[in-house]
């Protein structure tokens, strides 16, 4: 679901926003974060000019899922994983079909640790944030990756039972999706993965 967002300067250079433009024409930033991948080339200091942006922006509109969404990656993005937490919850809370805000309510959830670290009940719930974003939209390949990684560092690595999808299904199925090499490199750099043969599947 997409909300109307006006949006009347831009959050790095200031400079006056085009009516219904999603980018900047000076600084081409844009105006509502929506992946980590679009954050590439941040430093921290132009990501807290996001950040608060956003946070004006919510005064008066503190239920607009895609700026709640905007937050928390731009959360995620910083390592603060428990605040991004808190904004992706508020997403899907508004719009429950929004599948980004479960897969980036996983990857906050790892926390930049290792999977094989990780307690049963945070895979666990790691797994039932995957898997919705699937259900609702199961044509990105970063989600099927992600939970190959949970599949392969938590379960295989501790010598635990797999349970469908196996290692085996998520490859089958992350291999016939849309890849998106800048998401699934931001993606690893939270998630550390040091297996060569897991890492040359998933960044194909």
């Amino acid at each position: 679901m997409s909300e109307s967002i006006k949006v009347e300067t831009c959050p790095q250079c200031g400079a006056p926003a085009a009516r219904s433009a999603n980018k900047c024409a000076y600084c081409e930033a844009e105006f509502i974060v929506t992946s980590i991948a679009s954050l590439d080339g941040f430093d921290k200091t132009a990501i807290n000019r996001y950040i608060s942006h956003y946070k004006d922006r919510l005064k008066g509109e503190p239920d607009n899922s895609e700026i709640n969404l905007a937050m928390g990656i731009c959360y995620l993005d910083l390592g603060l994983y428990d605040l991004a937490a808190k904004f992706f919850s508020k997403a899907i809370e508004v719009v429950p079909d929004r599948a980004d805000g479960y897969y980036y309510h996983a990857l906050a959830a790892i926390k930049g640790r290792k999977p094989k670290l990780l307690t049963f009940p945070e895979v666990k719930k790691v797994e039932e944030y995957l898997n919705a974003a699937i259900q609702i939209d199961g044509s990105k390949a970063t989600y099927y990756y992600l939970w190959l990684i949970i599949k392969h560092e938590f379960y295989v690595k501790n010598g635990l039972k797999i349970n469908p999808p196996t290692v085996e299904d998520l490859i089958a199925q992350g291999s016939c999706r849309n890849y998106d090499k800048q998401e699934i490199a931001k993606m690893i750099s939270r998630v550390p993965v040091t297996d060569e043969e897991l890492l040359s599947v998933i960044t194909r």
